[in-house]
This record gives C-alpha cells, sequence and structure tokens, in this order.
C-alpha cells in the first residue's frame, strides 16, 4: 500500500489518499476543489477510514482509486499541489504570488517538475511555515505570554528597532482611526466589568491589565478620563495621528504613583516624561468592531515608529484553562490581571461586559462618606477607616490596608478611593474589602 497517494481531475477536482498510522490501519481521505494548484480549504471534506488488518485496507483503497480513475482523475506527485494545512491564516501575498508563478511554469511544462523546482517550492512552503509558527492566527504577533509581549512591546521588539533620532512634523497623519481633533467632540471612557467563571473567555482578545494613568488623545491634546488636560514636552507626541486614542500612560508594573508625580506638573518635565510611554488599546470614534480597530491602530503604530506611543499587545484566549495559565504568569511577574476584549463589540462610552478584567482579587471605587475611628491607637488624628458608598449605592466599612500615611491625612469626605474585594456575599455587599489607594481627584 503507498502511503500517499494525489489523484486530481482537470486540475478543478483532487482526492487525496494518506496513510496516518499502522496500527491500527488509519487512513485520511481528503477530497474537495482546486484552485490550479491549490486547494480551496473552504471546499475540504476529510474522512479517516481504520481497517482492521493491512490486506482489508488495500482491498478497499485499491477500489476506490479505480472508481476515481473511472471518473476521469489521473495520479500526480503530492508535492505538486499546495495542500490545505500547508496554507496560511494571514495575508502573505509576496509568497502566494512567488508560488503561483512557480505552479504556472510547471503547468507551462506539462507537470514536468525536477527536483531544483521541488526544492524551490519546498523552501517557500517551509519560509511561510516558519513564519506562521512565530505569529499568532490573525493577531500577526510572536506566539508568547501576555506577560513577555508586553514586555516585547515597551522595548520596541514588536515594531522593529526605534531609530535613535528621525525627523518627523510635530502631529503626523489621521491613519485611518477615526475622525480628526475637534473640540466639539467629547469622549465617555469605556470602562471594564468584572469577568466571572460563568462567561467562558474562548475566542476574547486577551491583554495584560495596565496600572497606568487612564488618558484620552484626541488628536491635539491629552485629557484624563475625568476631562483634566495634561501637559507634556513636544518630543513626546511626534508623529502621533491626528485622530482619537484611548489608553493609559504607563512606565513598568507597579510604578502608578511614579506616573502620577511625573505627569500631573503644570509645566512638564522632559526628563521625568522619558521613561513614559502610552499604551493605546483603542480607537473610540473609528465605527467598527475592535478586530478591526485594533489591527488598524496596530498598523498605524508600527508606522509611526515613536517608542513613546505603543499598542497593548493582545492574543487570543484558548479558554478557561489558558486564561488561568496567563493570569498566574503576570501577577507572578508582578503585574495586576489581565482584561479580556469582545473582537466583535464597538466602543461603548460606558461600564460594559464587552470588556473584562481578570484578577484574583476584585476591586472597585467607592466615595468616603464618613471616618472610623481607631480604637487601637486611641489617638484623635489618626483614623480607622472610612465609611464608603460604591456605584452600586451601597455603604460599608474599609478598614483594611490602611498605612499610616493615610490614617494621618485624614482624605476629605467626598473623596474616591480604590479597593479590592473577594467576591459578593449574597446580600451584594463586597467580601472583605481592603483599601488599595486613593484615587486621584483628576483623574
Amino acid at each position: 500500500m503507498n502511503s500517499e497517494i494525489y489523484l486530481v481531475k482537470q486540475n478543478q477536482l483532487f482526492w487525496h489518499s494518506k496513510l496516518l498510522t499502522t496500527n491500527p490501519i488509519t487512513l485520511q481521505i481528503r477530497s474537495g476543489i482546486l484552485n490550479t494548484n491549490w486547494e480551496k480549504a473552504e471546499n475540504l471534506q476529510i474522512e479517516l477510514k481504520k481497517f482492521s488488518s493491512i490486506e482489508n485496507g488495500i482491498q478497499e483503497i485499491s477500489e476506490m482509486i479505480k472508481l476515481k480513475l473511472r471518473q476521469g482523475y489521473h495520479e500526480i506527485k503530492p508535492q505538486e499541489i499546495v495542500k490545505a494545512y500547508e496554507q496560511i491564516n494571514f495575508p502573505e501575498a509576496e509568497y502566494k504570488y512567488e508560488l503561483d508563478l512557480k505552479y504556472k511554469q510547471f503547468q507551462q511544462q506539462k507537470g514536468e517538475i525536477d527536483d531544483k523546482q521541488l526544492s524551490k517550492k519546498e523552501q517557500i512552503v517551509q519560509k511561510i511555515e516558519k513564519k506562521q509558527k512565530l505569529r499568532q492566527p490573525g493577531l500577526g504577533l510572536p506566539d508568547k505570554s501576555c506577560s513577555e509581549l508586553l514586555d516585547d512591546a515597551t522595548q520596541g521588539r514588536l515594531i522593529s528597532v526605534w531609530p535613535k533620532y528621525k525627523m518627523r512634523p510635530n502631529l503626523g497623519e489621521n491613519l485611518g482611526l477615526g475622525p480628526t481633533f475637534s473640540k466639539s467632540q467629547r469622549i465617555s471612557c469605556l470602562l471594564a466589568s468584572n469577568w466571572n467563571v460563568s462567561i467562558d473567555p474562548k475566542g476574547y482578545y486577551l491583554s495584560e491589565k495596565l496600572d497606568g494613568m487612564r488618558m484620552i488623545w484626541t488628536g491635539m491634546e491629552m485629557f484624563t478620563r475625568n476631562g483634566y488636560s495634561l501637559k507634556f514636552p513636544s518630543y513626546f507626541i511626534e508623529g502621533w495621528p491626528t485622530t482619537y486614542l484611548d489608553g493609559e500612560l504607563w512606565i513598568s508594573r507597579g510604578t502608578f504613583n511614579k506616573v502620577l508625580t511625573s505627569v500631573r506638573k503644570r509645566t512638564p518635565d522632559p526628563n521625568a516624561w522619558k521613561n513614559i510611554k502610552f499604551m493605546v488599546f483603542d480607537a473610540p470614534f473609528l465605527q467598527e468592531p475592535f478586530s478591526d480597530r485594533y489591527a488598524k491602530l496596530k498598523k498605524a503604530i508600527e508606522k509611526i515608529k515613536n517608542p513613546h506611543l505603543v499598542y497593548v499587545p493582545h492574543k487570543i484566549c484558548q479558554g478557561k484553562e489558558h486564561l488561568a495559565e496567563e493570569l498566574a504568569e503576570v501577577q507572578n511577574n508582578g503585574g495586576e490581571g489581565l482584561m479580556l476584549r469582545d473582537p466583535d463589540s464597538l466602543y461603548d462610552g460606558n461600564r460594559s461586559k464587552t470588556l473584562l478584567k481578570v484578577k484574583s482579587s476584585l476591586d472597585a471605587e467607592a466615595i468616603i462618606i464618613d471616618y472610623i475611628d481607631d480604637t487601637h491607637m486611641k489617638k484623635d488624628d489618626v483614623l480607622g477607616g472610612f465609611i464608603v458608598k460604591n456605584d452600586q449605592g451601597l455603604e460599608f466599612e474599609v478598614g483594611l490596608g490602611l498605612k499610616i500615611g493615610i490614617k494621618k491625612q485624614r482624605p476629605p469626605i467626598g473623596s474616591k478611593i480604590t479597593y479590592k474585594y473577594c467576591g459578593l456575599a449574597e446580600n451584594g455587599y463586597p467580601k472583605f474589602p481592603e483599601f488599595v489607594r486613593l484615587y486621584p481627584q483628576d483623574l
């Protein structure tokens, strides 16, 4: 029994038999439509046949081959066809063009293919396969974890080497990312909801959650999510697109306070901004699904090559087990958690279930409405905790996690804090709420 037989009919149909295993005897039968020397993957039919003995397998496959030959099929070398599993899931026009050209030459020679031509064809296919293995299907990034991709992105390894110096106009082009700046256009930020185990994450876009300062770039100015304007050195925005971008100002994991200190000065300090990056994750006014918005902003940022403008790298989540593995690695590296994004979603300036944050402990914001005395130290100027009200209107105490500096500082009533908690009780109240930080008023 031949291990592989390939039959074609008028270069329009194919039938392919291949021996997969000998114990048990298992044959894979593939059939479908040809586009000259390329299999059309969308019309592919695959069938597995198992036989109790080699004799039974030979007998049945022989009958199938005889039938195909009577129907007008003829045998060719399997190497002459680019099979569906050799093809790629992302655009590689230059390789496909070269392959098509070679196959037209093969046809002109009436199917007589010498070893040199086969070798060239195999080299091209191997080059495609190698490039495919290094990329994620559809997202065009190395097959690495979220943590590794973020490190690569912030060090410039995803967009080739950043130029040491490159003359640019102060601002760049629109680059197809939506309307240009207009004073009449203001934006409400898309806010994340918490992920829970009832939601299947498979197919969502996955990225590391940044502990940075949320910022909107309008094409000319920077604003925090509450509308406060930020001043920045001119070099920071060289070549940036003249349209809206949503992202976070970020240095590295665990440096939130350093970012705040650097960017909140009335006169920007060029040295303080040199390590800051604007990590972009959306183009708000581009009315397309997130998968398309992400592809366009990624392409635009790769073109600009400004080391302070970086897209947040995403990968496709494969399921809950994959999510748990990525979360463990991110938190082991000092990260906050993960973000899940529905690839079909539009930008919605509200808290949305199309954007989900994934953390081992949850967090939220609340407003201080009263103080709790410190019964342990028994000092009038030291707090024991806060009574707060969250977005759902629930009032509760937050006392864990308060450091002596915050206790003495006594933030004013009405201040916003971030707290973390371990899920919700049956009555909807957060379990074990713990103070994380005072939320800056201009964010």
